[in-house]
Parts: structure tokens; sequence; C-alpha cells
């Protein structure tokens, strides 16, 4: 039924917790944060990074500011507010270094790209940093697998935005929406922009998290290995 595969990665394929958890860490790391500051106190740290990137996240997504604007912004407002005098962009620069390290696939992610390479066109669609997720990509075991990398930061358009599938199927040499399917696990992102666009979606929920009434994937599965079962 289905000839063209648009995939997301992040907590699709790869854990994205465990690279950020990564990049977090060597990044203060390599400023010496930990010379002078506990572990309970990176800890609190950590959780208030993570809610302040949560949030300008959210705000891409709604079309709110760039992702330019938010590579400098979330390390600007943690630094105001735990009152750290690390240069922002230096920062910022060694931290998305460091996240395009973290190339932590799932358990079964290889299998299924590689099963689906040849079978199917296979395109990679995914809001983030271009430096970031091209690395982390083409350096893991996935990226021979891969026929078109689509990141939202290179082309300027960010899923739920239709525009984005539209160009990821002109990459893939195709125009044709019901022989297309989008697989992600951002009901927000992958499903709400997949439905935007017209093509069928696929939830991957591997955290078991509630549904939304109003946003309906065509299917949903709760393991990479239910994925072969819906194509």
């Amino acid at each position: 039924m289905y000839k063209t595969i648009l995939l997301d990665i992040d907590n699709t394929l790869f854990d994205y917790l465990k690279a950020e958890n990564y990049a977090v860490r060597t990044t203060f790391e390599d400023f010496g944060f930990f010379s002078s500051v506990s572990e309970s106190k990176f800890d609190k740290v950590k959780k208030e990074y993570r809610t302040i990137n949560d949030l300008l996240w959210e705000k891409l997504e709604k079309g709110e500011i760039t992702s330019t604007e938010l590579k400098i912004e979330r390390f600007r407002i943690l630094f105001e507010k735990i009152n750290l005098g690390y240069n922002v962009e230096e920062f910022s620069k060694q931290y998305l270094k460091r996240l395009g390290e973290g190339a932590f696939l799932f358990e079964g992610a290889e299998e299924l790209c590689r099963y689906l390479h040849g079978k199917y066109k296979l395109g990679i669609v995914t809001n983030g940093m271009k430096e970031v997720q091209y690395s982390r990509v083409e350096n893991s075991s996935i990226g021979k697998y891969i026929d078109k990398i689509i990141v939202s930061d290179d082309i300027g358009i960010s899923k739920p935005n239709a525009g984005i599938f539209e160009y990821a199927l002109k990459e893939l040499g195709t125009e044709d929406k019901k022989e297309s399917i989008m697989i992600g696990d951002s009901l927000s992102a992958d499903i709400q922009g997949g439905i935007n666009f017209g093509i069928d979606t696929c939830w991957v929920n591997l955290k078991n998290d509630s549904p939304d009434d109003k946003i309906k994937p065509k299917y949903v599965v709760t393991r990479l290995e239910e994925i072969y079962g819906i194509l």
C-alpha cells in the first residue's frame, strides 16, 4: 500500500533524552562547571534547562520563534536564572556539537530501517538543528539506509506545517499522498503535521502517553516492531 515512508528520529528511532543528558553533562564539564558545583546542584540545573527547552520547542512548533533564536535563548534564560556567566553563544555551539555525538538508537531501530531500505522510499523528517541531526543520522548505523534527511532548520519550515512534508515528498521524487505515511512520536508535530498535509500517520507511543482526542492518528504502535504490521 505504501511506497514512501517519512520517519521522525527523536524519541522515535533515537533516544533523545539520553542524548540530551549526555550533551548537557559533557558541555558543562567542558566549561569546568563541576570544579565548583555539586552533583545535586547540577541535577537542578538540568531540570531547569529541560523545562526552558521544552517551552521554547513548543513555541517553535507554533511558529512563534525561529530555531536560531531557540539555540541561544534556552541558555540565555537558563544562565540568567542560575546566575552563570558563561558566554551563551560559545556554550550553545559546544552543546550542539555534543548533542550531535549522541546517536543512541532505540532497540529495533536499526533493524527497522534495514528492513525498510530498498522496499520503500525512506526519508527522515525532523524538527531540529541541522548541525545536530545530520551528524546523528549520518554517523549512526542507520545512515546508510536513509534516502533523504529533511531538517526543519535547514529549510525554514517546521512540523506540523504541511510545507515540510510537501518538501520531503518532492525530495524523494513523489507527490502521491495516498502512498505515503508519516511515522513519529509527537502528536502535535508528527501526527498533526501528517494530518495537515493529508497523509496517513502512525503514532509511535513508546512511553505509553495518554492519547489526545483532538489528534487522531490512523495507527498507534507501542513498540517499533509493530510498525512492520501496518505497512
